[in-house]
């Protein structure tokens, strides 16, 4: 089978499930891991990743960036020519000079995949960061070379085409979540029917601040609601203040893996995750724990942001509020809570559109059908590669 590089700057942190989960659903092609540092609290892997360094030192860091701005590490490419890839697949525009160092010294095409990071920022922004300055200085070159830019919801496309990303080599492809682990297997009787659950990063633009001020009306109008909160961050000192000062009494769990966050999602009656804007521009990409929530038959609320509406059926599955309305955030959560009708409709609309639409194994053919036709119309020393994609 042909092989595929699955490339991130780190590799690979806990959090990402988002990429391993995708390259174990993989057929037709054999992927090997390519890094270039640990990310410290390591997703537990498959088979052991090809990395620039070994773990997390002084040296180690300054390694990758100096690798980052020259691509010279005669040592590690060799590594990874030894795997004989066919395809590089990077994932992140932060990482994307790696991306072009490797396709060259590999001659072989690559595709990036924007996940919202670097495509969502301005300029003056990024020159804030010497971390994304290899982005800044490579990134025509990334236009000319990659062969395609894989986005993972409409809300990306809009915001690379405003970033200068070509459009002819923009492609929406939705990642997808695993159906077969997530499905609910309890009976709705033993569902909470006043547990509202949020699972994601700790950090601002998550908006978790929202989500307890909301919570502290949802308990004046239902006071057995309860907050479950799984997910950790540098914002979690600043929201565990929050809720004790609204007298929430939200249960904070930390980082859980998948199956715990199954389980909690099996016992819940709502999902919420009220992503905002940061006025950096920081957003949020898409959201697959949204999949995952309406798949396990639980309705999703949040707000009107980001790539967070494509992945539900607004008004059916879901409900938005105004980004930054906590009331009818409030107010979106408890309706959920009282009217049962409404609630059982959401559900069975949820989990069959999910299945429909965000099935990993589908996506993931899906994928690979991509793969095949970047391939076929690479050419190693043409200047500039485009990919062209029948559906």
């Amino acid at each position: 089978m042909p092989n595929v590089v699955v490339f991130a700057e780190r590799m690979l942190p806990s959090t990402q499930t988002f990429i391993p989960m995708q390259v174990e659903q993989l057929r037709r092609y054999t992927p090997t891991y390519v890094g270039l540092i640990p990310a410290g609290r390591d997703y537990p892997m498959r088979s052991q990743p090809i990395r620039l360094t070994a773990n997390r030192s002084r040296t180690s860091r300054l390694r990758r960036e100096f690798y980052r701005w020259t691509g010279l590490a005669p040592r590690f490419h060799a590594r990874i020519a030894n795997a004989r890839p066919h395809l590089v697949h990077a994932h992140f525009a932060e990482g994307s000079s790696t991306a072009v160092f490797l396709s060259r010294r590999l001659r072989v095409p690559f595709v990036l995949h924007l996940r919202g990071g670097a495509e969502l920022l301005p300029d003056s922004e990024l020159r804030r960061h010497l971390f994304q300055m290899p982005y800044l200085a490579y990134r025509r070159e990334l236009w000319r070379r990659a062969s395609l830019f894989i986005c993972v919801s409409n809300y990306i496309r809009e915001k690379a085409l405003k970033a200068g990303f070509p459009e002819t080599k923009l492609r929406v492809h939705y990642t997808g979540m695993n159906c077969n682990l997530f499905t609910p297997g309890l009976p709705v009787a033993e569902k909470d029917r006043h547990q509202i659950l949020y699972v994601g990063r700790l950090v601002e633009y998550k908006g978790c601040d929202y989500l307890l001020r909301a919570m502290a009306k949802v308990r004046e109008k239902v006071p057995r609601a309860h907050l479950v909160i799984i997910g950790d961050g540098e914002f979690r000192p600043t929201l565990e203040r929050l809720n004790g000062d609204l007298g929430v009494h939200a249960q904070f769990l930390g980082e859980q893996n998948q199956q715990t966050i199954r389980g909690w999602l099996e016992r819940s009656r709502v999902f919420a995750g009220p992503s905002i804007t940061l006025t950096d521009g920081m957003s949020e990409a898409f959201g697959n724990v949204f999949s995952e929530a309406q798949a396990m038959g639980v309705p999703v609320v949040s707000f009107r942001h980001g790539g967070i509406p494509e992945t539900m059926r607004e008004g059916i599955t879901g409900l938005l509020a105004q980004e930054r309305d906590v009331d009818q955030l409030a107010s979106h959560l408890i309706r959920f809570l009282i009217d049962d009708a409404f609630w059982q409709r959401a559900r069975e609309e949820g989990m069959a559109w999910t299945r429909t639409n965000f099935d990993v194994q589908t996506q993931t053919a899906k994928l690979e059908s991509i793969y095949d036709a970047v391939i076929q119309q690479f050419t190693p020393d043409a200047v500039s590669q485009r990919a062209t994609i029948v559906d």
